[in-house]
């Protein structure tokens, strides 16, 4: 075997892993969302009593599952293609299409993570916190903000595994 396969594979490995941390990671916290919301629903309708922060709370595990299932959908590649041009386009533009569009996709996932981690290093800053439960909005901000630093490297990852993969069928 050799020295790029094995990397590949270790590569690969390592990706696996770390997708299944992540669909973990999400299914527990939409289970999470799941419940509470069915307790919030119960308690405001049954009892008048609402879950006191409910809704905090729900936003926050909401960005938390957006961004971990993010990471799941780059390392994969599985986003949204509007083919209704997208074979004309390849046609004319040749092998450099997947380099543009990944190149492209990168960049702007890596601007996104950028900007959560000057929110989350200013909310920590300032020491902002929810309106309501007063739960620091630096650490709720901070694992988003890992979230989406992990879904760009899971993205470059995907990316070098996918062409190396092209390489190795063609022979290269």
């Amino acid at each position: 075997m050799s020295q790029t396969n094995r990397s590949a594979g270790r590569l690969g490995t390592g990706l696996s892993a770390s997708i299944r941390a992540l669909e973990w990671v999400s299914s527990v916290l939409l289970l999470a969302m799941m419940l509470l919301t069915f307790v919030d629903v119960l308690g405001r309708y049954v009892f008048a009593q609402p879950v006191f922060g409910g809704t905090e709370i729900l936003s926050a595990m909401l960005a938390l599952s957006v961004f971990a299932g993010l990471g799941i959908t780059n390392a994969r590649d599985d986003h949204i293609v509007l083919e209704l041009f997208d074979s004309h386009v390849r046609r004319m533009m040749g092998g450099i299409y997947d380099v543009l569009i990944q190149g492209f996709s990168i960049a702007a996932m890596a601007l996104i993570a950028y900007v959560l981690a000057v929110a989350a290093v200013e909310a920590w800053h300032y020491d902002a916190r929810s309106y309501v439960l007063g739960i620091p909005t630096g650490v709720t901000v901070g694992v988003i903000s890992a979230f989406a630093i992990f879904s760009v490297l899971s993205q470059i990852a995907g990316v070098i595994l996918q062409f190396r993969t092209r390489d190795t069928r063609r022979g290269v």
